[in-house]
């Protein structure tokens, strides 16, 4: 028994522990976060807590999962102050991006095993939950902790768990209506939509664009962006018409899967510009988000950069 408890708080055995769950812990971080750089913030945290700890720790992996978690939690409300001043709409950070060959007609996808809750549409969905509930959600439905578990995590009562992940889901039910849609035939009203942005044809965008669709630009006010959502597919379809005139010379662009969903990155001579993913819902595109803080780019821009391993984390 003294030579068990030696080894759980020896620090080499603590070190190795972390490491084997820092993957786990960077996916929990980044969902309740939406920025990559927050999430490694998070997680280092974690470490420093992890060595600072005295005593026998009997389940680490439960531990650093339920420091990582309560730190998320003191985050987000933090940051909800924060963000408050943001200029413009507050988009999720995408984590990862791969180009797409022209003709791969969205095969790609099936090179980059990402599921649905990673998707930056619903990356957005979570920003709308209070923060316990984001936790409670997440650690239940995309983590599968079992009710159990999450109330240990989180310091609640079992029957106080199941409320928060059921109003969790209720909500991302009611803000998702076209997640029930397959994920190959979203795409494909996606692409076409791409195509047509690319290819300048307002009627391929409008068939493709639902009347009630809308458009958020998140620049930071670090790039220039709309500040206020654009609602409605002919506002949409002008805002498109209008960045368009405003270039000396026409974007470059470059198809991509973005956090597995396809989109679309717009380069000039200065460079990455900004990130665009459309989000269907049903049988249009319900939403398009513009990424073009620069903040938020590293991993687009590394997709776009040649080299071994680019655009994956």
């Amino acid at each position: 028994m003294d030579s068990d408890r030696r080894n759980r708080t020896d620090p080499r055995e603590l070190a190795a522990v972390f490491e084997a769950e820092r993957p786990r812990l960077t996916r929990l971080a980044y969902r309740m976060t939406g920025i990559m750089a927050e999430a490694q913030d998070l997680v280092q945290e974690t470490y420093l807590r992890l060595h600072g700890q005295g005593g026998e720790l009997r389940q680490p992996a439960a531990w650093l999962t339920t420091t990582l978690t309560r730190l998320a939690i003191d985050h987000l409300r933090a940051a909800k102050l924060r963000r408050a001043d943001y200029t413009g709409p507050w988009l999720p950070e995408p984590d990862r991006a791969e180009v797409v060959e022209i003709g791969d007609d969205g095969r790609g996808a099936e090179r980059v095993e990402l599921a649905d809750d990673l998707s930056l549409a619903f990356m957005l969905v979570l920003e709308n939950l209070p923060p316990a509930e984001r936790a409670a959600f997440l650690l239940h439905d995309a983590f599968g902790h079992d009710h159990a578990a999450v109330a240990a995590i989180l310091g609640k009562s079992e029957a106080a768990v199941r409320q928060l992940v059921s109003r969790g889901r209720a909500r991302l039910q009611a803000a998702r209506p076209g997640i029930h849609v397959p994920k190959a035939r979203r795409d494909a009203v996606a692409h076409r939509f791409i195509d047509a942005l690319i290819a300048g044809d307002g009627e391929g965008l409008a068939a493709n664009l639902q009347a009630e669709a809308v458009l958020l630009s998140d620049g930071g006010g670090k790039r220039q962006a709309a500040l206020n959502p654009i609602r409605g597919a002919d506002r949409i379809l002008r805002f498109f018409a209008g960045i368009a005139r405003k270039q000396a010379r026409p974007w470059q662009f470059r198809r991509l899967l973005v956090n597995g969903d396809p989109g679309l990155a717009a380069l000039d001579e200065d460079g990455l510009r900004f990130v665009m993913v459309p989000t269907v819902r049903g049988d249009g595109v319900g939403e398009v988000l513009m990424i073009a803080n620069p903040d938020k780019l590293a991993a687009v821009a590394a997709a776009l950069t040649p080299g071994p391993g680019s655009g994956r984390r």
